[in-house]
């Protein structure tokens, strides 16, 4: 029984100073910014944690974003990953507008969402967000965990019209 309540209590210490350690990177403080002339990389990994409660008010959404932009998407495409096992696709999008945040020494945006079609393969990911070349959108994306992600999966896009 010592012996368990000595395990219990090192893992007690483990976990605590696992969680004290990543407390610095919770904070959403970009250390990449990209270079004159390098895509902005955005990756979405969606599913059900993405999806909160507080994601249908659009002031969280709004919020939460570092970054605000709208543009048009330029290309999709879906490509397999390296060892075949996984399919994504990778929007191009020319950024017009900064609607919040400091703007990029380039104005091209990726994004890389898991899934697409190749071939005749489809992979589908839940909360996805699917984009159509030639339509103007926003986009609302923070800096989380060492990348660029969006807001609320795909509440953290909007088709909007083009002018």
């Amino acid at each position: 029984m010592r012996n368990l309540n000595r395990i219990f209590a090192a893992l007690i210490v483990f976990i605590s100073t696992g969680f004290v350690m990543s407390l610095p990177s919770c904070r959403n403080e970009p250390t990449h910014m990209p270079s004159p002339g390098e895509k902005v990389i955005v990756k979405q990994s969606g599913g059900a944690a993405a999806l909160i409660k507080e994601c249908t008010r659009k002031s969280f959404v709004t919020d939460k974003a570092d970054y605000i932009v709208e543009g048009p998407v330029e290309k999709v495409e879906s490509q397999w990953n390296e060892t075949r096992t996984r399919i994504y696709t990778y929007t191009d999008l020319k950024i017009d507008n900064y609607v919040k945040g400091t703007p990029f020494a380039s104005n091209e945006l990726q994004i890389v969402t898991p899934g697409g079609t190749v071939g005749e393969i489809t992979e589908w990911a839940e909360d996805q967000p699917i984009f159509h070349e030639g339509k103007k959108v926003r986009i609302y994306f923070e800096w989380y965990n060492g990348e660029w992600r969006i807001v609320c999966a795909t509440l953290g896009v909007e088709e909007i019209s083009m002018n």
